[in-house]
């Protein structure tokens, strides 16, 4: 779906439309949209994210057209200033701790989503649930929401051994399972870095151990 040598715009639009299904109309507007608010890069991942998702969702039966849907937009505010972010989360009411201004862009998910309602009235509590989740995480994951959060992490311009093991389990164990290891990847990924780890990321994380969820099923 992403723009390359071998494709036109046109070409590109028609394919993402098709994916949306019912939601093919907002494609339209917010394809344009998209192209000026992220980076070059930031789009290309987001059309790419969105077909894993297409293909997640055939796999784990969920719903092709709103995971294709969310998952198109979760990035939404990715591209804003940090400034401009904390002043957008504190309107919704997101309290701003220190760990939030030390790393202000894991708001962009709850500002995004906050801004994709108010575009887009049509689209359904569930697509906007899972742009909200796509980053901490939530205790209580839809199919939809842990869809997205996985096809963010393994869509194809995504580089790393932890992603490329995480590609290899698809289809082989079941979405909960899948989703556990996505977010233990996370963790590992913050912890390797060196980076700010939200509270509300290891509340999600004892929430999913505490179900017992195993590693493969």
């Amino acid at each position: 779906m992403s723009q390359n040598e071998n494709s036109t715009p046109n070409a590109v639009d028609a394919a993402s439309i098709a994916r949306a299904g019912r939601y093919g109309s907002i494609v339209q507007q917010a394809l344009p949209l998209l192209k000026e608010r992220l980076d070059d890069y930031g789009y290309l991942h987001s059309c790419k994210a969105a077909e894993t998702a297409y293909d997640l969702a055939f796999i784990y039966q969920a719903d092709r057209e709103e995971a294709y849907i969310a998952t198109l937009l979760h990035d939404w505010d990715r591209g804003q200033p940090k400034g401009d972010l904390v002043d957008a989360a504190q309107k919704v009411g997101i309290e701003i701790t220190p760990e939030v201004l030390a790393a202000p862009q894991m708001l962009h998910a709850h500002t995004g989503a906050a801004q994709i309602e108010q575009l887009f009235p049509e689209l359904p509590d569930t697509v906007i649930t899972a742009i909200k989740h796509h980053t901490v995480g939530d205790e209580d994951m839809s199919d939809l929401d842990k869809v997205l959060y996985i096809a963010d992490m393994i869509e194809p311009t995504r580089s790393s051994p932890r992603v490329t093991t995480l590609r290899e389990m698809v289809g082989t164990i079941g979405l909960d399972a899948l989703f556990q290891q996505a977010y233990q990847a996370t963790m590992l990924h913050l912890i390797h870095n060196r980076k700010v780890m939200h509270p509300r990321t290891t509340e999600v994380w004892n929430a999913l151990t505490m179900k017992g969820i195993p590693a493969s099923d």
